[in-house]
């Protein structure tokens, strides 16, 4: 089905002008070097198509070529675009025995083509005076690599642009080889000549520059009934071209791609929707959401704003058509090959349906939303995309488009990464990593609810902000946690490490180990407040809000403090403690609006 997909895109994408995809037989190479030659094909000079100085030199020029396959140990040459030792012989070993071949690959392409350019070009491996053009500064640079292109001197275009040498290699590409394998395409169901190879995609992180594969078969295990390589794939070499093209497109284009870590995620639509696929890129995480202090404040992100908050608010964005189909194909590097690690097809509506739901999930005070993307960054070591897990992305991918559960590795690894740094003290990585283990409780309460609801939808335990009548012992704990974290602030200012640096993985986990001292610790830092009429305020307010969220607790004082915490309890702490946060420096900002207890002192130790 990808396959098949894939070449229809392409077949959309040829007959679009704008689209720029090359044609059958033609691809895109990113070449170095331009050979001016005269009529007669004597070699004029050498032009760099590169620009840049120092490491950003190697910026080479995207030109359409005739298609060629990759290269190995031996001797293959290409047609019109290649490097300096198959054209000029370039090569201490083999140079002489390059050249011949090229040569003699031009004049098999070229026979009886009646062309300026082609005439050029065939005189041009005819001549033993081509390395007498160049300097030599420019032998020692063409030796290093890259491929050139040839020009006639005094044409506006290159020779593979013009019509008679494109004809000229649609010709000989439409031979039928002496050894073609027939048989019928597995895309579009015509008997047609097989494809040996699947046409290679360079330029993927993580793969081989001389690039990857889609289709591969390097192992006798892979194939059956007696066929080789790519003919175990049943496809023809039109559908194989048309779907490695369309691939080849899409990982060029920054606008239908994303990359989460190792994992790249290309997507595409069944018509031509340009609004859709703008707003498809920033639900993937191309673009960040707009709606912090930085956005803009144009038009064009006050129709983003509106769109988002259709899509959270569960309506369908305005001027988007919902029954657009979507098809988002994750791919992986895996040496010469590409591995798929997901493929969701669904139209527009359903897309935005489950996207609604996740962005109503993460849903927390005083967290901007933010794309999958962007909240997988808070599982990684210093935020690294590289250091997120393919098989993480992979199913949270699919939780995403699917409206299905979060894997259980999310949460966990949200959880591992508190206790490993201690809750950053970045206000912001705290409140993602919150929001985001909210979304897997509250999405897995929702679907369980609704399994045995008969689909009735049920409200989940946590909210977006704070809850005083949550009881939850984890939830109540966070609470408690915040508030002596805050009263540790007021009584002491600004210390080199707080409860949180020093206790919070114990009191998320193993709180009984913890709390004992943190409440004794906690009475003393009200005992300070009282003796300052500035805090004594201030101090009356935490002790009362400490007292209510104990008073939820069940059992003795003695017994209220659990020994462990479960997972589920956990992520109910790190969102008290987050929404209590919060709360406490709303309720102070409100206070100081009002006139209230807080000094202008107390406003500047807030800063």
């Amino acid at each position: 089905m990808i396959l098949q997909e894939l070449h229809r895109y392409y077949q959309r994408l040829l007959a679009d002008p704008e689209a720029g995809v090359p044609a059958e037989h033609w691809g895109s190479e990113k070449a170095a070097w331009e050979f001016r030659l005269a009529e007669d094909g004597r070699l004029i000079g050498v032009t760099p198509l590169t620009s840049g100085e120092g490491k950003d030199m190697r910026r080479f020029v995207s030109v359409q070529v005739p298609e060629h396959e990759s290269r190995t140990v031996g001797i293959k040459p290409f047609f019109l675009c290649d490097n300096a030792a198959y054209f000029l012989g370039l090569d201490e070993r083999r140079g002489d025995g390059k050249r011949r071949q090229s040569a003699a690959l031009h004049e098999a392409v070229l026979e009886g083509c009646d062309d300026a350019g082609a005439r050029a070009v065939r005189g041009f491996f005819a001549r033993d005076d081509g390395l007498a053009a160049l300097t030599e500064e420019q032998r020692t640079e063409l030796s290093a690599g890259g491929f050139a292109v040839f020009r006639l001197d005094g044409d506006r275009g290159r020779v593979n642009d013009r019509p008679a040498i494109r004809e000229a290699w649609r010709r000989y590409r439409s031979k039928p080889a002496d050894d073609a394998v027939m048989g019928q395409c597995a895309v579009t169901g015509e008997r047609a000549a097989m494809a040996r190879l699947f046409p290679q995609v360079t330029g993927v992180p993580g793969a081989q520059s001389a690039g990857a594969s889609l289709v591969s078969f390097n192992l006798d295990s892979f194939e059956s009934y007696g066929k080789r390589q790519s003919y175990n794939a049943s496809l023809s070499e039109e559908a194989a071209f048309n779907a490695g093209s369309a691939l080849r497109h899409l990982y060029g284009d920054l606008r239908h791609r994303v990359r989460y870590g190792q994992t790249t995620v290309l997507f595409w639509t069944d018509r031509p929707a340009p609004v859709e696929e703008d707003l498809m890129l920033m639900l993937m995480g191309g673009e960040e959401l707009p709606g912090g202090d930085s956005a803009e404040d144009s038009a064009d992100v006050q129709h983003i704003q509106n769109r988002l908050r259709a899509i959270k608010d569960g309506r369908q964005p305005e001027g988007c058509d919902p029954e657009t189909r979507f098809f988002i194909l994750g791919i992986a590097p895996n040496a010469a090959r590409l591995a798929v690690r997901f493929f969701e097809v669904n139209t527009f509506g359903g897309i935005a349906r489950h996207y609604g739901e996740y962005l109503r999930d993460i849903d927390m005070v005083n967290v901007r939303p933010r794309s999958l993307r962007g909240m997988l960054r808070q599982v990684a070591p210093l935020g690294e995309y590289d250091a997120i897990p393919s098989t993480l992305i992979n199913s949270c991918m699919h939780a995403l488009l699917t409206g299905e559960r979060f894997p259980r590795a999310l949460p966990q690894l949200l959880l591992t990464r508190m206790r490993a740094d201690h809750a950053s003290r970045n206000l912001w990585d705290m409140g993602e990593r919150a929001a985001l283990m909210k979304a897997c409780l509250v999405r897995d309460e929702r679907l369980t609810a609704r399994g045995r609801s008969n689909g009735r939808e049920t409200e989940g335990s946590l909210k977006v902000a704070l809850d005083k009548t949550n009881a939850n012992q984890g939830y109540v704990l966070g609470r408690m946690f915040a508030i002596m974290e805050r009263a540790q602030r007021e009584a002491v200012g600004e210390a080199s490490a707080t409860i949180r640096d020093r206790y919070i993985g114990a009191a998320s986990s193993t709180p009984a180990r913890a709390y004992g001292p943190l409440i004794r610790n906690f009475e003393n830092h009200l005992s300070k407040m009282r003796k300052n009429p500035a805090q004594a305020g201030f101090g009356v307010i935490l002790e009362q809000d400490f007292n209510d969220a104990v008073a939820l607790l069940s059992g003795s004082r003695d017994e209220i403090v659990p020994a462990t915490l479960g997972a589920n309890d956990q992520i109910n702490f790190f969102v008290g403690y987050h929404q209590q946060q919060q709360e406490l420096w709303k309720s102070r900002k409100d206070r100081e609006a009002e006139g209230g207890a807080a000094t202008v002192a107390d406003a500047e130790n807030d800063d």
